[in-house]
This record gives structure tokens, C-alpha cells and sequence, in this order.
């Protein structure tokens, strides 16, 4: 008998930052004894009942109507048997679907099944051959609809449920909503029908998911994307007319130009936007981004808002606006949570933690807020880098290739995201740009449902709700595995081919309907993409190495015979294609996903995705695996030299890049297995946000426009350790020779490009404030022979200006 009841979480930090990261082989066995313990809970139920020619009672219309069509067709999708809906049924074996407060005639609820009195919940019980799906609410009888799905065994002519279910349970927090903006941004969602919208609404439901958020940026009438079907605004009328058929929130992500003293722009945005609000069918939630865009001044932009709101609540009295202060200064946001505790404006809804928040925790803001005032969390669960939960320990190669919006899976990430900070919010609406998350949503969902869900049984039923009862548990392990694929050198992770031939496993194993649905193309996609990249890697960097060790002949064979052998290991790239079959099958798949659901893997026609960082995957093929556009450029540099012994030391340069001499040490900042030096401040288990720790930072190589990598830049130069304001980023050394002299060797590089200062020991000035100078080369200072005379050192970066600290390399290297 399975019986849940709301229960206060009771957080262990160890456990929570744990479950989600598990090796490869633990988890393996967890869930081995997951599906253990299952089978022997089935095995040992008195009976299952045999629902296949059930009928579903419930109303054919209304909102109800729609959770009796979602359950029916969800079920005819799975077993090939259709379960009709009546309004009235004499027969015995049926399901009924109703609110506690409007039951059928005849129906009653059994005793010891408890409705939860709580918004959204339900309650399954068994009363001999009815089942019973009881909504405190409409909406409750959706999600209890979609945990009949996952409760149930489905099988081609065969739906099987236990006799001696009963769950009864409600939601721990009330916005859990995820972002599907019909926009050129989007990697998908802009070629969706609202058919498409429907069908992927209905799969959300499933987990939890109760409403979407719209973007709307553009003018009535507007299209900014030769895909888009017909204009924004007049898709979001009809998806907030879809959402309020299933009585789903409808959230709209609504920013504000910059308004300056432009009083035009204005009237002209405002007009805009009572407009918008008079023509949907249901708004809940309006959330402005007071950055990112918008970089209006809270001054300017709270005024604005209120008469957004006051516009806003003469059609929807009861919605929401909330206001974020993503890339604000600090005085800024100081003057908004100022405003906001001083003045308690009611026409405010509550505030939005979202990417880019930089200066303050998501515990501060609750900490400052007062308690009227919700927070809902704008979680980043879209992108792999670049990003507000980065991909730990990645491998700058993946990073460069599969980039910011690549295919994601990421179930312990986000079980961890999730967990970690759900105590400080009301919910959540996500940000996402396309299906490539969409494991990740299903995450969210489920624990913005129950926080306590076991992260292995949520993954475990979105495997047999989408591959089929029978491979759920590999499509379970094939997801976890993808995760694993991200984490570590590419060079050395074995468990990259057996991903591959899991999908391929599972593509034998599943129905030729699965096999063609967009889900089992996309992770099959990205277990090909991988394997290839490696593949690749592993090539190139033979070529590479061979390219070194021609150049180390130079002092024999001279500075242009040694280039021109180098130059021509690095070509061999150009006439051995690596993985041909496997490029030729992601292209069919890519298109084949480009038909089923929209997803676009290139810039180029017929996908037109918005640039090659938007899941471009296709455009990626070929980004080099190693150091040949930098060092070629090099190569061009060095034969200009007028020596040629000036031509000889430059090579040698080259050749003993990351070589520090004698008793020195070199880091490759950004390079989790050559950081050894760095105070990392605590890791990801621990803190998964990036205040307050070190992460790895990766640099964009391919030019958006050209899509040509830059030649400026080396691998190591491409991923570097960053801090964002309030953390500080120090390396530590032990054992020196505390009679010698040393001098430190730096490159401080990212996107940033801010304003550092370097300190020894926390008071000998290294350097004072500094910034990027082009072209990329490594910097060097003495370091006064006091400080290193105790055998340690500790260097420290300060910020002076700018977003971050970043730095790529360091060389301490004793002087002769």
C-alpha cells in the first residue's frame, strides 16, 4: 500500500547534496535496490486490478473534461486501449474523476482515503473494481490524473494497477511553472502549434507543472523569426486561453526598455501593455526583470510598475507583479529593497531570484523582505555554461561543443539546485529556452511537489512514462549516465561509449513509436554527440602531440622545417575524417526532431536557431579539439622574426608552455585536474550557486556571426577560475625554499575583463589595478623574498571594477 501525506521536510544537508551525485556504479546499485524493493512491494499486494476495459466517469467538458481526455489519450498512447469518458457509467470496472465537494451519484469516498484540504491536492483509492481520483480542487483531479499515469503498468493491451493503492497527497509549493516563450530566443518552442503547446503542457502535468510563463516582447502584429507562424502576441492569446481551459497559471515575462527620460517610449510601452492585459484570457503572474534586460534604475522602474499593475488588475484583480533585480549594482538593488521595506507598495506581488543575481543570496533577500511579499525562484535549468549553475568539473571541449543550450539532462544538478535554496521561496518559475532540459524540468516539478521525492524514483518514472514499462529503468540509467558524460576530462572518461551503446540498447529495446519520438532522438543525439567529440579529441590530440614534438627538433632541423612539420601533423585533422557515419546519423536525427517538435540544431537553413551558443549542435562538428588555430597564428608570428635564433627561443616558448622550471608550479586555472593551488572555497555538493565558491569559468571561442573559432586564444586561456563579488580567489602554496627568490607568472583572462589587483600574504602588493591586454600574452612580477621566506605564499586576486574575478594561468617559478 502506498500512502503519502504532507510532511514537514526535514533537511540534512549531506543527504541532499549527495543523492543527486553519485558515482556511475553507486547509483547502479541504488537503483537496482530501488526496483528491488518495488517489485517485491507488487509481488507481494494481494491483487492488481485489471483496468482494460474501464471507463473513465467524469464530465466530457470543463476543466475536468480536460483531465479525463489527458488521462484517456495519455493511457491510448501506451497500451493501444481506449478508456471512453461518460458522464454516468452502471458497469463495475471504472475510474472516477471528481472534486470532493461534487461527487457522482452512487460514489463514495472509502473509508481511511483523506482528501488533503489543501489547494491542488487529491487523493487515489481503490474501492473494488473503481478507482477513484478525488481533487480538493479541478486542478487537483489534473495532478492526480498524471500520478495514475505513473502509478499505473502500461504495456501494448495492458493497464495493470495495484489493488491496494492509496496516496492522498498536495503540493509543498504553490508556483511551480516553467518558461515556454514563443520567441526567435527559443530553441523549439518557436515552431510549436498550440496543439504541440497542448501535448507537452499535458506531459508537464504529469509531475506537477501547474502553469507556463509567456514571454511577450514585441509590438502587436511583430515577428522577429522567419519561423514564427504568426506573431507573439497573437500566440499568447491563444496559449492563455489553452493554460485557462486546464486551469494552469499563466505567468508573463514582460521586460521594460530603457525609459530614461523618453516619455514617448513611455506612454507608447505602457499603452502596450494595458492593451495586452485587456486581450488575454487569464494572467496570474507578470514578472518584470529589473535587468537583463530592462536596466532601468528602480527609481524609474517601480513607478512604472505600479501603473503597469493598477492596468493589470482591472482585468485579473487577483494577479501578481513581481520584479527581480538581475544585473543591478549594488546601490541599485540597495534602492529597490529599500523602497520595498519602507513604502510596502500592495500593489506589489512579490520579488523573482533569478540569474545574474550576483551581489546577495536568495537567503538575504528573504531575510529583507517582508513576509507579504512572496519570492519565486527564476532558476536557470536551460544552460549548461555561462550560466547560474554551471555544469561542474566540464571539460572545455564539451563546454566549446555542445555550449551553453545543448541537449541537458541533468537530473542531480538540478535535484540538488532545487533542494538546496526551496525553503527561502513560494516556487518557482524556470527559465528555459527549449525541450533540451526537458528531464530537468520533470525534476522540478516533481519536488516542487515533494522536496522528499527520491530523485532516482522521479527519473525512474519519466523513463517508463516515455520509453515504456519495460525499458523505463534503462532509459532511468541512460539519463544518469548522460549526466556523468559531462563531468570530468574527455579525454579519460570511458563511460562516454558505453552511454552511446545504452541509447542504442534502448533503441532496440523500445516501440517503433518511441523510436521515432523527439525524447529517444534527442538523448540518443546527445550520446552520439558526445561519443563523436571524443572521438575527435582523442585524434586531435595525438596530432597535437606529435606537432609538439616536431617543434622540439627545432634546435636540429631549424625554426622552418620544424613549423612546417608541425603545421603539417596538425593537417592530418583535415584529411582523416573522424566519426563520418556519426555525423551523417546526427544530421538525420536533427532533422528528423526540426519535423516531430521544432528543436533547431544550426543557424543555418532550414533550423535558423538564434545563434550557435542556442543548442547549434550541428554547427559544432568541427571546433577544434586542440590548440592548432592559436598556435598556427604563432607559427605566422615566429617566421616573421628576423633571427633565426629569435625564432628558436619563441618555439622553445611554445614547447615549455606550462613548464615552470625547477621547483616552480604551474595551474591551469579552469582545468579541475590542474588547479591544484586553488582555494576552491567550497564545492558544488556544498554551495551549487556560484556566490561564495570558486567555479570554473569558460570562455565563448566561436564568433556568433562568422562562426569561426578566434585564433587569439589557447585552450587554457578559454577556461579560467572566477568569483563574483564578495568571494575572494586565492592560491596557496606549501614547501618553498624559503632562501630563494620567486616571481609569479600570470594570465588574467575572461569575458569579464575586469579591473584586478594581485596581493601576497594579504598585505605585499603585487600588482596594483589592472586589465585585459591584448594581445593575450602572461604577465610577470617579482615577489619580495620576505614573503616567501616562511616556505608558503598565498596569493589573492582583488576585484576593483567589473562583474567577476577571472584568471586562467599561473606559473611561481623560483629564480635561478
Amino acid at each position: 500500500m502506498t500512502i503519502e501525506t504532507p510532511t514537514l521536510r526535514r533537511f540534512f544537508p549531506c543527504t541532499h547534496r549527495t543523492i543527486g551525485t553519485l558515482s556511475r556504479s553507486r547509483r547502479v546499485v541504488v537503483a537496482a535496490m530501488v526496483l528491488l524493493m518495488v517489485t517485491v512491494n507488487v509481488c507481494s499486494a494481494e491483487s492488481t486490478i485489471d483496468l482494460r476495459t474501464t471507463v473513465l466517469i467524469s464530465p466530457v467538458d470543463g476543466r475536468v473534461g480536460k483531465a479525463a481526455a489527458t488521462l484517456s489519450d495519455a493511457v491510448y498512447e501506451r497500451s493501444g486501449i481506449r478508456w471512453y469518458i461518460r458522464e454516468h457509467f452502471p458497469g463495475a470496472c471504472r475510474i472516477v474523476l471528481s472534486t470532493v465537494d461534487d461527487l457522482p451519484d452512487g460514489v463514495e469516498i472509502p473509508a481511511g482515503l483523506v482528501i488533503p484540504d489543501a489547494a491542488e491536492g487529491f487523493a487515489i483509492g481503490v474501492d473494488g473494481e473503481t478507482v477513484l481520483i478525488i481533487g480538493r480542487d479541478e486542478r487537483g483531479i489534473l495532478f492526480g490524473v498524471g500520478r495514475l499515469l505513473r502509478e499505473l503498468t502500461m504495456r501494448q493491451g495492458e493497464i495493470h494497477l495495484p489493488s491496494d493503492t492509496q496516496i492522498s497527497t498536495s503540493p509543498r509549493y504553490p508556483m511551480r511553472v516553467h518558461q515556454l516563450g514563443y520567441r526567435n530566443g527559443a530553441t523549439s518552442y518557436d515552431l510549436w502549434t498550440v496543439a504541440k503547446y497542448e501535448q507537452y503542457l499535458r506531459e508537464l502535468s504529469f509531475f506537477g507543472c501547474n502553469g507556463a510563463e509567456l514571454i511577450q516582447e514585441l509590438p502587436p502584429g511583430e515577428k522577429d523569426s522567419v519561423l514564427l507562424a504568426e506573431p507573439e502576441w497573437d500566440m499568447n492569446m491563444r496559449l492563455s486561453k489553452l493554460l485557462d481551459d486546464y486551469d494552469l497559471d499563466v505567468f508573463v515575462w514582460y521586460p521594460v526598455p530603457i525609459l530614461g527620460d523618453d516619455k514617448e517610449l513611455y506612454e507608447r510601452e505602457l499603452g502596450y501593455r494595458e492593451r495586452f492585459f485587456n486581450e488575454m484570457s487569464r494572467i496570474d503572474h507578470v514578472f518584470v526583470p529589473g535587468g537583463d534586460p530592462g536596466d532601468n534604475h528602480p527609481r524609474i522602474l517601480m513607478p512604472a510598475l505600479k501603473v503597469m499593475a493598477d492596468m493589470l488588475h482591472k482585468p485579473f484583480p487577483d494577479a501578481g507583479v513581481f520584479v527581480s533585480n538581475q544585473k543591478m549594482p549594488p546601490e541599485w538593488t540597495e534602492w529597490m529593497f529599500n523602497y520595498i521595506r519602507e513604502d510596502q507598495p500592495t500593489w506589489l506581488g512579490g520579488y523573482v531570484y533569478g540569474p545574474g543575481t550576483e551581489h546577495h543570496s536568495i537567503k538575504e533577500a528573504r531575510e529583507w523582505l517582508p513576509k507579504q511579499y512572496q519570492i519565486r525562484r527564476y532558476p536557470d535549468i536551460t544552460h549548461n555554461v555561462r550560466a547560474q549553475f554551471p555544469v561542474p568539473h566540464w571539460d572545455d571541449r564539451m563546454a566549446q561543443t555542445l555550449d551553453r543550450e545543448g541537449i541537458n539532462p541533468r537530473p542531480g544538478h538540478n535535484h540538488l539546485v532545487h533542494n538546496a535554496y526551496d525553503e527561502y521561496a513560494s516556487g518557482f518559475g524556470t527559465y528555459s529556452d527549449g525541450i533540451n532540459d526537458d528531464l530537468n524540468k520533470t525534476v522540478w516539478s516533481a519536488l516542487g511537489w515533494d522536496p522528499d521525492a527520491d530523485i532516482h524514483e522521479i527519473v525512474l518514472d519519466y523513463g517508463r512514462l516515455f520509453f515504456g514499462e519495460d525499458v523505463g529503468q534503462d532509459a532511468a540509467d541512460g539519463l544518469w549516465m548522460l549526466q556523468d558524460n559531462m563531468e570530468g576530462n574527455l579525454l579519460t572518461n570511458e563511460g562516454i561509449p558505453q552511454t552511446l551503446a545504452k541509447w542504442r540498447e534502448i533503441g532496440q529495446k523500445v516501440t517503433p513509436e518511441v523510436r521515432r519520438s523527439w525524447r529517444y532522438q534527442m538523448y540518443l543525439m546527445r550520446a552520439i554527440f558526445d561519443h563523436y567529440t571524443r572521438e575527435r579529441y582523442l585524434a586531435e590530440h595525438e596530432y597535437e602531440q606529435a606537432a609538439y614534438a616536431a617543434l622540439m627538433k627545432s634546435p636540429k632541423v631549424g625554426a622552418t622545417a620544424a613549423i612546417a612539420e608541425a603545421r603539417k601533423e596538425f593537417a592530418r585533422a583535415d584529411s582523416v575524417k573522424i566519426g563520418v557515419p556519426l555525423r551523417e546519423e546526427m544530421s538525420v536525427l536533427a532533422d528528423g526532431m526540426f519535423n516531430s517538435i521544432g528543436y533547431q540544431f544550426s543557424v543555418k537553413p532550414p533550423y535558423f536557431t538564434r545563434n550557435p551558443e542556442r543548442g547549434a549542435l550541428l554547427d559544432k562538428l568541427d571546433v577544434p579539439m586542440n590548440d592548432r588555430p592559436w598556435l598556427e597564428s604563432q607559427f605566422d608570428r615566429i617566421q616573421s622574426l628576423k633571427t633565426e635564433k629569435e625564432r628558436l627561443e619563441q618555439i622553445e616558448v611554445l614547447v615549455n608552455w606550462d613548464d615552470p622550471g625547477p621547483g616552480g608550479f604551474y595551474d591551469d586555472l579552469g582545468d579541475p585536474e590542474r588547479q591544484t593551488h586553488v582555494d576552491m572555497l567550497s564545492t558544488f555538493e556544498e554551495n551549487p550557486s556560484r556566490l561564495q565558491r570558486v567555479t570554473e569559468g569558460h570562455y565563448r571561442w566561436m564568433n556568433n556571426e562568422t562562426l569561426q573559432v578566434d585564433n587569439r586564444y589557447r585552450y587554457s586561456w578559454l577556461h579560467h577560475c572566477q568569483t563574483f563579488p564578495g568571494a575572494p580567489l586565492i592560491m596557496r602554496y606549501d614547501g618553498l625554499d624559503p632562501n630563494a627568490e620567486y616571481k609569479v607568472k600570470v594570465v588574467e583572462f575572461g569575458r569579464f575583463g575586469s579591473t584586478l589587483d594581485l596581493t601576497a600574504d594579504g598585505e605585499y602588493r603585487i600588482h596594483g589595478p589592472m586589465k585585459i591586454e591584448y594581445p593575450i600574452w602572461p604577465r610577470e612580477f617579482d615577489i619580495p623574498k620576505a614573503v616567501t621566506s616562511d616556505g608558503k605564499l598565498e596569493l589573492e586576486w582583488g576585484l576593483v571594477e567589473g562583474r567577476g574575478i577571472q584568471v586562467a594561468e599561473v606559473w611561481l617559478i623560483k629564480k635561478p
